[in-house]
């Protein structure tokens, strides 16, 4: 118990003297002063566990010090050691200054002063081992609280991702049933349904997808990376960005953008290995526009196909629309609306 250090304060140089012999074997280390003003220099450098005061001494009674510590060093555990045994003195003391025992002149060293002192030590431990609980129950709390957030948060995200598929799923069901009622050639209809299926089954391998942000140089940094991967870096894939799109920041389903936009370009591919097509990218009104660009015709099955694709347009809070009218090219525009825009500051 060395660590721990308890402080006498007394004007009588006897009492002090008494007291240094009575407890110079015992494990805590003692400090004297003889009056309140010496007790609060002593405090200021000195870390104490445990005051011990008089109540009467000249200048700064005992109960004038010991409010004065409990104010500026709560944690300190305050004793009396008095002569004076008045009940309104001792109730004074205990409601002012916050007493922990009460001493009374002439004391019993074994039977009364040692095991006072050893208690108030016992209970200063067991105050600061009740603080640091507290504090790592505190901590434990704030933890659980942000896990709870976090599992609540990654729930609503995943029923988010969930409600999404099942929105995709039934609208592409919907969209096959209209097509048998319209007596579709049976062979367009089983490549829609290889197609919709491998195309479910990519977005599923994808989830869970979270609203990120992200610029324009992802989104072109990102395609090419696939155009290098999966079409062999097929140098008739071109990539335009209109200088002012590349000063924004968006925020959104990013991941099904890039997914989509993907999916678009594996099926022109599936169709036609040697097609020439113009990724052009906007901004405009804090709308992300880009439009596909084939100068080719395109089969049935294939527009078909990219209709089937419009959902996912939608998840983007935006559209999907096809082109054929517009001279010799085929233009597929992606139209999508995000919650957050933002301009870049340079």
């Amino acid at each position: 118990m060395k660590k721990y250090t308890v402080l006498f304060v007394d004007d009588e140089e006897n009492i002090l003297s008494a007291l240094k012999r009575a407890l110079i074997d015992e494990e805590y280390r003692c400090l004297f002063a003889k009056s309140g003003d010496e007790a609060l220099k002593i405090l200021e450098k000195e870390n104490v566990q445990v005051i011990v005061a008089d109540m009467k001494m000249p200048e700064m009674d005992g109960l004038t010090l010991l409010k004065i510590v409990k104010q500026k060093y709560p944690k300190i555990v305050r004793v009396v050691l008095s002569g004076f045994t008045q009940l309104p003195q001792v109730l004074a003391a205990i409601n002012q200054a916050g007493i922990f025992r009460f001493i009374t002149k002439p004391w019993n060293v074994e039977e009364e002063l040692k095991i006072v002192i050893n208690q108030a030590l016992e209970y200063y431990v067991i105050q600061e081992e009740k603080e640091q609980l507290t504090k790592t129950l505190e901590k434990r709390n704030e933890m659980y609280v942000n896990v709870l957030r976090a599992t609540e948060k990654k729930f609503k995200e995943l029923k988010q991702n969930f409600d999404v598929l099942r929105d995709i799923i039934s609208y592409q069901d919907s969209y096959i049933i209209q097509l048998l009622k319209a007596d579709r050639k049976k062979d367009i209809v089983i490549f829609l349904l290889e197609n919709m299926k491998r195309t479910i089954s990519n977005y599923i391998s994808m989830l869970p997808i979270y609203p990120i942000k992200f610029n324009v140089e992802k989104l072109v940094r990102d395609l090419s990376k696939t155009i290098e991967e999966r079409f062999e870096g097929n140098s008739n894939i071109k990539i335009e960005v209109k200088d002012e799109t590349k000063e924004y920041t968006f925020e959104g389903f990013y991941g099904v953008l890039l997914f989509t936009l993907i999916e678009i370009m594996m099926v022109i591919i599936q169709f036609d290995l040697d097609a020439f097509a113009v990724i052009s990218i906007d901004c405009i009104d804090s709308k992300l526009i880009i439009i596909i660009s084939i100068p080719t015709k395109i089969e049935e099955k294939l527009l078909l196909y990219l209709l089937s694709l419009t959902p996912f347009a939608s998840v983007l809070k935006g559209t999907l629309k096809i082109d054929t009218q517009k001279g010799k090219n085929i233009d597929i525009q992606i139209e999508c609306t995000f919650d957050y825009v933002e301009k870049n500051i340079n």
